[in-house]
């Protein structure tokens, strides 16, 4: 109602106006004719010209009051308009509908483009992965035969292609994330562990170790699949950063009160100042990118992605040469 009345705040106004000039025109008529209008018969007239305004604007409010309603819907329900009253709000209402069958038609043709995008970037991946498969065997097959440092370049170079494959996998399928999400127990340190063991070679290769300070006993309630290709980001970056080091990429957890929070630190290149808050950001690869060539600065941005969809918190901390926390936190350790 207030929204309807302030509408016609100028109608209300005008009307008025004319009221005033018509009573004044009157009376002077009145007064050259030797005559008078008293001022109870001008407060007469004023109150009868108010009473037909008030049912004018009560009967012309029951016509519209369902368009005033419309505010109140959410925005999911906003495609609904009532039967218009009049010659302009049917034609608003003819565009409005005309113009939500066009964006509609637009969205659905830009939604099944995006899942064919999808669908064959997921094909492409899983046809990668075969020859990436039989290069690595026949890598481990010819070891003797080739020189140490050409063997472990390729090495290297295949762990890339196969980092890059999954990192592209995994983008393309966040956008459908609620169909392939089931949460479950995880007992942390086993599941850690099976993790490790995945990059063993890239461990031993750039010459750092993990250590893990996690209690067998630990556990939380996450996607495994979702959580596993999260955690595997954070422990690339970190072998990478702390390569040649001879150092330990140090695992820990702690718990307080209903939150389990699991950390993982190098002690690597670290952090500029200025990159810190900006890692999470996608294609942003900072001071680090400049001297690590196959930085993407996606593998960070599509963790914190799933992190959030995933309801944990994920954080970092870091000095320039002096290493790299990154903490996720786990909280309501009993459900999700």
């Amino acid at each position: 109602m207030k929204g309807y009345l302030y509408d016609q705040i100028s109608m209300m106004c005008f009307f008025y106006a004319q009221i005033t000039v018509v009573l004044i025109v009157a009376q002077l008529a009145a007064r050259t004719s030797g005559g008078n209008i008293s001022t109870a018969n001008l407060f007469y007239i004023i109150l009868l010209v108010s009473v037909f305004l008030i049912l004018h604007l009560y009967l012309r409010y029951l016509r519209y009051k369902d368009f005033y309603r419309i505010r109140k819907m959410k925005v999911e329900e906003s495609v609904w308009l009532p039967d218009p009253p009049d010659k302009l709000t049917l034609m608003i209402k003819d565009h409005y509908t005309k113009q939500y069958e066009y964006f509609k038609e637009q969205n659905d043709k830009l939604a099944m483009a995006k899942k064919q995008e999808s669908i064959f970037m997921q094909q492409w991946v899983h046809q990668m992965k075969t020859p990436l498969s039989v290069m690595q065997l026949t890598l481990e097959k010819d070891r003797s035969k080739l020189p140490n440092e050409l063997h472990k370049n390729i090495e290297e170079e295949i762990d890339r292609l196969k980092h890059g494959l999954q990192l592209a996998l995994y983008q393309s399928r966040f956008h459908q994330f609620e169909r392939d999400f089931h949460v479950e127990k995880i007992s942390i340190a086993p599941y850690l562990q099976e993790i490790i063991g995945e990059l063993k070679s890239s461990f031993i290769r750039n010459q750092v170790y993990p250590k893990l300070e996690i209690s067998e006993n630990a556990y939380l309630y996450s996607d495994k699949k979702w959580l596993a290709f999260v955690l595997q980001q954070i422990l690339t970056n970190a072998i990478k950063y702390a390569a040649k080091t001879k150092t330990a990429i140090m695992c820990s957890s702690t718990i307080e009160e209903n939150t389990f929070t699991l950390s993982i630190k190098d002690q690597g290149v670290g952090i500029q100042a200025q990159d810190v808050n900006r890692v999470f950001e996608p294609f942003f690869t900072g001071e680090n990118g400049r001297h690590f060539r196959e930085s993407t600065g996606m593998g960070l941005y599509l963790a914190k992605e799933i992190c959030d969809a995933l309801g944990h918190e994920i954080f970092i901390s870091s000095a320039k040469n002096n290493g790299t926390t990154v903490s996720i936190q786990f909280t309501n350790l009993t459900k999700m």
